[in-house]
């Protein structure tokens, strides 16, 4: 009687189980490009290409990875680049996870790994990848020999780069990522987006409603804007960063249609990172406590 060799079979079923997590991730990731572009832009990986770039990359190795593996693809390279994809997702839930629990990221900052298909809290997402991601990979790398050679497995790996390409080509066709892209380059070059006034929000200082207050918005860079005389400067609050900047009051240009701009050559300075609680955003500017919260009467 044959014997069993139950760790080349526990190999390949947890090789086949990461390949499938993978595939499905990056499935769900396609649907919605603009989102994943935008979690690349909140991580600050999009230091040396653009944000859709940086996606459309990112959806290509975990697609080509993920059906490598789900085909029963386990060379050496498919598993080591593996390892280091699940490892680096591993880290960015639980930096992620680190700065939700300190208070430095709003808490619907889950990782978006899965798109919008499971909804998930940082906790959960750190906790579920770590279970979901590391023993499949352990079962793949211990009960594999990583003696299986590439060049006899052409027709797997034809197939794993024609997935990789299609989601590439599905994922980019849409406008949405330009659009990611635009909205960065406007954030990038020096605050040129304009803010519109917005009564939906309210100012309140060390607890008391400041109703002079002027609350600005940018849907490009995604910014608040804050202007009080009872403060010497202007406030800004980026929502991607989580950072409190200010800048002069004379920097601020107001068009005839009620929208304002930022001068090009304005310096902001570095105030520190808000915290975001049930009641609104906290921060803190020239000794003020200082509550930014939706208004009740909008």
């Amino acid at each position: 009687m044959q014997r069993v060799n139950w760790k080349k079979i526990l190999g390949s079923t947890g090789g086949r189980f990461l390949g499938a997590v993978l595939l499905v991730a990056a499935v769900a990731k396609a649907f919605e490009p603009e989102a994943f572009a935008e979690q690349i832009q909140l991580e600050g990986l999009d230091f040396l290409f653009s944000p859709s770039q940086v996606a459309l990359i990112a959806l290509a190795i975990e697609t080509g990875l993920g059906a490598a593996l789900l085909m029963g693809l386990q060379h050496w390279f498919v598993l080591s680049s593996s390892a280091l994809l699940v490892g680096f997702f591993i880290f960015l839930n639980g930096r992620n996870y680190w700065l939700v629990s300190q208070g430095l990221r709003d808490e619907s900052a889950a990782c978006g790994c899965f798109g919008s298909l499971i909804e998930r809290t940082p906790a959960e997402a750190f906790w579920q990848d770590l279970f979901l991601l590391l023993p499949p990979l352990l079962l793949a790398l211990w009960g594999r020999s990583f003696l299986q050679s590439l060049p006899r497995q052409g027709l797997r790996l034809s197939l794993s780069l024609i997935m990789a390409l299609l989601i590439v080509f599905y994922a980019g066709a849409g406008p949405d990522l330009k659009f990611v892209d635009l909205a960065a380059e406007i954030a990038d070059s020096g605050g040129q987006d304009r803010y519109e006034r917005t009564r939906e929000f309210e100012l309140m200082i060390n607890g008391t409603r400041e109703a002079e207050a002027e609350i600005y918005r940018s849907s490009e860079s995604v910014t608040f804007l804050v202007l009080s005389s009872q403060l010497s400067d202007t406030v800004l609050l980026r929502l991607r960063t989580n950072t409190v900047e200010t800048i002069k009051q004379v920097e601020i240009s107001r068009a005839p249609d009620g929208q304002v701009t930022i001068s090009p050559d304005n310096t902001p300075q570095k105030q520190g990172v808000f915290k975001v609680g049930p009641d609104g955003i906290h921060f803190v500017v020239d000794g003020y406590e200082l509550l930014l919260r939706g208004n009740p009467s909008s």
